[in-house]
């Protein structure tokens, strides 16, 4: 066996979590995976995964070699690949992940016309709406809409999104709607927090002065988008939201834009991928996709 087929099914046990789950995804007995890994444990002269009934995980060495496995394929993939020049030879998968609201209202939307170009590729999606480990799941790219912690991570920047203040219109109805900052105290702030801390919600809005936050009573705190969202169109308060994706809910009523002077400062929104000296020709075709069909997005937009 090459060391090509056994770095790739060390890749997809690890990825997967099981050696039976990987010989589905592959397509192969499962007794040609397990051997694979232990050939190239023999090869390297050490344990990359601990085994037990149902799963297998990554031992310390294996936590180390699967960054250098993925960008080891990564090149080989490359190389293999970097004279192809008409998008239909593009073969293989792209897994991406994003915010599940960024899926469905605009990427998902637009997404015949790259499927239609590049025919012989196969995304996957994935919406974890919290920081994941991308080495670990081998996800290609991440789309993240706000700013970035700190991160070995190469960032593109595509847009900025305007957001809105919005309360529902059950919500006006039973507390009305505030007419100045003041009037806040007196309203709940749904909350958004990726790791659902203790802290108190956070009313944010600029200024000519700048950014500036107000702490205000929150009832709920959430950490996905769709939660989000779904939280300020029942009524539990108010939703810092992008405009894009909730122009129709105000157009027909069911929201309410409030306190449009005080907006909060507009969503940065990034493709991540992994520090490599060569993009994958699957990830820059879909990077280069991505970037054209976000220009037209429309007005409440800032491209970058």
């Amino acid at each position: 066996m090459d060391k090509f087929e056994m770095l790739t099914r060390f890749s997809e046990t690890a990825r997967i979590g099981s050696f039976s789950g990987a010989a589905e995804y592959l397509g192969l007995p499962k007794s040609s995976i397990s051997q694979a890994v232990q050939s190239l444990e023999k090869t390297l002269g050490t344990r990359l995964l601990h085994r037990s009934t149902r799963r297998v995980s990554l031992t310390p060495d294996g936590e180390a070699f699967l960054p250098q496995c993925r960008a080891l394929l990564a090149e080989l993939e490359a190389m293999e690949t970097q004279f192809v020049s008409n998008p239909a030879d593009l073969r293989g998968e792209l897994r991406v992940d994003m915010p599940s609201r960024f899926a469905s209202n605009i990427l998902i939307p637009k997404l015949g016309d790259f499927i239609e170009k590049h025919s012989n590729l196969r995304l996957r999606i994935s919406s974890y709406d919290h920081r994941i480990d991308m080495i670990k799941e081998g996800i290609d790219c991440v789309i993240r809409v706000g700013d970035l912690a700190d991160s070995s991570l190469i960032a593109r920047p595509l847009l900025r999104y305007r957001v809105v203040n919005c309360v529902s219109q059950s919500y006006a109805m039973r507390f009305g709607i505030p007419k100045t900052l003041e009037d806040l105290q007196h309203h709940k702030l749904i909350d958004y927090s990726h790791s659902l801390s203790q802290r108190a919600g956070e009313f944010e809005y600029t200024t000519v002065d700048g950014t500036h936050s107000l702490t205000m009573p929150s009832a709920i705190t959430v950490n996905g988008t769709e939660a989000y969202y779904s939280a300020c169109l029942n009524g539990l308060g108010i939703a810092q939201l992008p405009i894009v994706g909730v122009e129709q809910e105000i157009a027909n009523g069911r929201l309410t834009s409030v306190l449009e002077e005080f907006e909060a400062p507009a969503m940065p929104v990034n493709l991540l991928y992994p520090s490599r000296q060569q993009l994958s020709p699957r990830l820059k075709a879909f990077a280069d996709w991505l970037v054209s069909m976000l220009n037209d997005i429309g007005p409440d937009t800032t491209n970058i």
